[in-house]
């Protein structure tokens, strides 16, 4: 006998009673899917940040414009969740340093990576971010628990400030899975034993999770100094961790805007066709960053700017400074590799991606020598604001570029 009534449960028969229960399991399984930002059990750093559960959502065209609107949702739950942090008070750093390398692409971040790197039983990554700037809006995130989320573009910097943190606190299980997979590991000669593991275990979440994270975790705990090169993260992003980390040390590497773009141009990453467009947009973005970094106050102190040019033309003299910034001993070990890949006079090294420039000074003029002056006029009527604000002079003729004694920095 049906029921007459919903919700009068006396007037149906037990049947039906079993029938109604047997109808609203899938219901409920569907509503986890349809209303995902509904708290799971999942009680973590990922279930804080609106993760939701396990499964893969985001199937077809549909479900795919539902999950932007979620995305769009979930930068207002990450920066809830940054305020929580602030309100409850600041995570207890660790007791070494933790510092961060931000800059744009092609200005001396790996140069002065490297050089972080050199000091003894420290923890150097390089460029971990990426997997979340090049995923973000485009993929589905995952985490080692088998979560997957999708992430509108909005929600980046929230979740590059989370990452960070997490990273420096060595709270890597809270960090996405794919963070860990990419070929940039291959530059950690400190870590080869780690990416060697995440190679092994083929893309499984779970063993990465269970193998391959205590290593490095490990290291991390034993450090001596924990530092993180970063160009696709922006100062926003910067600003959040420096809230909930006010201990951290940021160095802000900034390079003349010119010989950026042409090293960009060299590897392949800005077309000549699309230069004045390249140019727009890499100064806008550095505009930016210069003004957050001038704005928010958490930035008055353990923040220092430092220009690439300044750093070679005296190595030696502005890491010692830099060091003390971040308040570590300038060890033999780093004034050695600094000699090394720096400071061989006369030696120019053509290689695109590589720390050792032998003689720094000089490759950081070869540019000039092979730049066609309609290119660099291109780039300065984009980037003067940047190159006024940076003490960069600019090349009024073919002639002023081309003559090596006529400084297009203010020293």
């Amino acid at each position: 006998m049906p029921c007459r009534r919903a919700t009068n449960f006396r007037r149906c028969s037990p049947g039906s009673i079993i029938i109604l229960v047997l109808l609203a399991i899938p219901f409920m399984y569907y509503g986890r899917i349809l209303f995902p930002d509904v708290p799971d059990t999942y009680g973590t750093q990922l279930s804080e940040t609106g993760e939701g559960n396990g499964r893969n959502r985001f199937q077809n065209a549909d479900n795919r414009s539902r999950s932007l609107s979620q995305g769009e949702s979930q930068v207002h739950l990450d920066r809830k969740h940054i305020d929580q942090e602030n309100n409850r008070g600041k995570d207890r750093v660790r007791n070494i340093p933790l510092i961060l390398i931000v800059s744009m692409m092609r200005s001396g971040t790996t140069f002065t990576g490297e050089v972080f790197r050199s000091y003894p039983d420290s923890l150097y990554l390089f460029e971990p971010m990426q997997y979340l700037s090049g995923n973000v809006g485009h993929n589905n995130i995952t985490y080692m628990n088998g979560t997957q989320r999708f992430y509108d573009r909005t929600s980046l910097h929230d979740l590059h400030a989370l990452a960070i943190r997490n990273l420096l606190l060595c709270r890597f299980h809270d960090v996405p899975a794919g963070v860990f997979k990419s070929s940039h590991f291959l530059y950690h000669n400190h870590l080869k034993n780690f990416y060697n593991c995440v190679l092994g275990v083929r893309g499984n979440d779970t063993l990465l999770g269970k193998k391959c994270i205590p290593m490095l975790k490990q290291k991390c705990e034993r450090a001596t100094s924990f530092a993180i090169k970063l160009i696709t993260v922006r100062m926003e992003a910067i600003a959040q961790v420096m809230k909930l980390l006010p201990e951290m040390y940021v160095i802000h590497l900034v390079r003349d805007p010119r010989p950026a773009l042409f090293s960009q141009m060299k590897v392949g990453q800005v077309a000549e066709s699309n230069l004045a467009n390249a140019s727009e947009l890499h100064c806008s973005d550095l505009l930016i960053d210069l003004a957050v970094t001038k704005q928010d106050s958490c930035f008055r102190q353990n923040f220092h700017r430092q220009r690439y040019e300044d750093l070679v033309r005296d190595p030696l003299g502005q890491f010692e400074g830099l060091f003390e910034f971040v308040n570590l001993k300038f060890h033999p070990n780093v004034q050695g590799r600094i000699k090394q890949i720096a400071m061989r006079k006369g030696v120019v090294r053509k290689c695109l991606y590589c720390s050792d420039k032998g003689d720094a000074m000089a490759a950081s003029l070869v540019w000039r020598k092979s730049a066609h002056f309609s290119h660099v006029t291109e780039i300065q009527k984009h980037c003067d604001k940047v190159m006024n604000e940076l003490g960069y002079i600019s090349a009024n003729s073919s002639a002023d570029l081309k003559n090596m004694n006529f400084s297009l920095t203010k020293f």
